[in-house]
């Protein structure tokens, strides 16, 4: 009877035990409530995000939340302060550099994303705002 109690508490155990061979495990943001590889807060380590220029219709990376926008099919730029207005292709994940899932929580009080998660290593990335 001890012996097969002691299997199954092995059992329950041993996923929850670390993993030798995972570089690195971190509980990401309390905000977020998910246990993930990586994760970052706030606006200054948004991920790099690819929008739509609003002239031609191209797509513009932006590396750098600070950074302001060059379109490279015309000759539009923009302030990294007009990102709101262009619309948001994709945020790209700093770790595997999958596309990233996002979203926004307040849509009636922030005009940017707030979110976004990687489905592939799950890094998750935070607005960071406190009400």
């Amino acid at each position: 009877m001890f012996d097969r109690l002691k299997r199954v508490a092995k059992l329950v155990v041993d996923p929850l035990r670390k993993d030798p061979d995972a570089r690195r495990f971190q509980l990401s943001i309390p905000d977020a409530h998910t246990s993930t590889v990586d994760g970052d807060t706030g606006w200054g380590r948004r991920p790099p995000a690819r929008v739509r220029c609003s002239r031609c219709g191209a797509g513009i990376n932006q590396r750098n939340p600070h950074d302001d926008l060059d379109c490279p099919e015309c000759v539009a730029t923009f302030s990294y302060r007009e990102f709101s207005r262009l619309e948001l292709v994709y945020l790209r994940c700093p770790v595997c550099a999958d596309r990233m899932r996002h979203g926004r929580r307040h849509p009636n009080v922030f005009d940017v994303p707030e979110w976004a998660t990687c489905p592939g290593c799950q890094y998750h990335w935070e607005f960071g705002h406190s009400f």
